[in-house]
């Protein structure tokens, strides 16, 4: 038995991937130890987990961001707002973030930390010199690499023009994170670190003696030398514990007519006139059924219709094996959830990763990219319109979940787990 400490940055997209592994890897004999904001700790203490929250300032409640952070409302969505991010609420907490996981690693004598890319308090620990336990990161986001044939938001292109613009697109990144890149650099040589990192979300995946991402090669941009310590394991697809109630209304569905699922998922669903509201509006009279739920959000004030279901929170593998199709602001875990079942997908996001995930899901033939955050009504119709009527988005998805199927991410991140541990990095210094 080894002891493992999981450390994860206090936002669900981050924690629920890494709460399933984390079971995972006690419930295959490990002692493990979850580390993060205490609003989790009930999470944790569920499936039996050791919980422990962070220190500090770090140990935040992400609902109250906008009062936390009241100047993130002003950030530009795209880059600034990303950059705002990487600065002001991850950067900041390294910190109370690293004391805070030295600590369990001195005192629980800990064997591997695992981690989710955005937890930056373990940079100071992969960066230092003393000997410490190998770092597992994981990637719950799409794959951030620099890649002279890839945009980072457009995608892959290796035509002469395409070379020129990934060039240009791969230099705007680096310009819009210098930031936030430059404040991070600063915390570091506090603690008499000098090594210069690349740009934030770059260094996030190399700098890890592990790097697993989740999802397959064929859901991220073709990637010509892989990394050394880069691991593609498949996704996390959430249990289905049997425990949540089936509504009445979702028993009758019969699939006499298409089915379509909407959500702006968990964290940006604080403003339903952005995707909710005009899904409504553009199928509350078309012959389709409509399942929306918001994300643990009251939606009372949604329009309702007779073809319309509204839902404060529903469970995704409720509805996904009847769903015909999935409409998302573009959170990761949640496309890929409706992916292993089949179902392509309408991305509509512009905020934190969610325009990258739209781009792989237009990339893989999957589904559409709205490259938007707010459509209108009109351009949500068309593209259901589009998708229903073409079978190759159905075929493409169905392609995806064989995919997915094929990979045990649970069982592979186990087997990394226990062949790093008992390896050591790092070194004392020089006396």
């Amino acid at each position: 038995m080894s002891n493992i400490l999981v450390s994860v940055t206090p936002a669900p997209g981050h924690v629920n991937p890494l709460l399933l592994i984390a079971e995972h890897l006690s419930k295959a004999g490990h002692e493990v130890t979850f580390n993060s904001a205490e609003i989790f700790r009930e999470k944790a203490e569920a499936v039996g987990l050791n919980f422990v929250p962070f220190l500090g300032a770090a140990n935040l409640d992400y609902r109250l961001i906008p009062e936390l952070l009241p100047d993130r409302a002003f950030a530009e969505p795209g880059l600034p707002q990303v950059d705002y991010d990487m600065e002001y609420f991850l950067g900041a907490n390294i910190p109370d973030q690293y004391e805070g996981i030295l600590d369990l690693i001195e005192k629980q004598r800990i064997d591997l930390v695992l981690t989710d890319f955005c937890f930056f308090g373990s940079f100071p620990l992969i960066l230092g010199t003393k000997k410490r336990p190998p770092v597992v990161a994981c990637g719950v986001a799409p794959y951030w690499m620099r890649r002279q044939e890839v945009s980072p938001f457009t995608g892959p292109d290796s035509t002469p023009e395409g070379l020129l613009r990934n060039a240009e697109h791969n230099r705007l990144v680096d310009e819009g994170l210098a930031r936030s890149t430059a404040s991070i650099q600063r915390i570091l040589g506090r603690y008499g670190i000098s090594t210069p990192i690349d740009s934030v979300l770059y260094a996030a995946c190399a700098l890890p003696d592990i790097f697993l991402q989740l999802t397959v090669e064929e859901f991220e941009y073709p990637i010509k030398t892989k990394p050394k310590n880069l691991r593609f394991v498949g996704p996390i697809i959430p249990k289905n514990t049997g425990k949540a109630d089936e509504p009445e209304w979702l028993k009758r569905i019969d699939g006499s007519r298409p089915v379509i699922f909407v959500t702006q998922g968990t964290v940006a669903n604080y403003d339903f006139n952005q995707l909710l509201g005009p899904t409504i509006a553009a199928l509350a009279e078309e012959n389709v059924e409509l399942v929306v739920t918001g994300g643990g959000m009251d939606i009372s004030g949604l329009q309702e219709s007779p073809n319309v279901h509204l839902e404060r929170y529903l469970p995704y593998h409720l509805v996904l094996p009847k769903a015909d199709l999935f409409i998302t602001n573009g959170g990761y875990n949640g496309v890929q959830q409706a992916l292993s079942f089949g179902v392509p997908v309408i991305g509509a996001g512009i905020t934190e990763d969610k325009p990258l995930v739209c781009a792989r899901v237009a990339w893989s033939g999957t589904g559409i990219d709205l490259k938007t955050g707010s459509p209108t009504p009109e351009q949500i119709w068309d593209a259901v319109q589009l998708i229903l009527g073409d079978r190759r988005y159905r075929e493409a998805a169905k392609k995806m979940e064989k995919v997915f199927a094929r990979h045990d991410a649970l069982g592979t991140i186990l087997k990394v787990v226990e062949a790093a541990i008992g390896t050591v990095h790092g070194q004392e210094p020089a006396k």
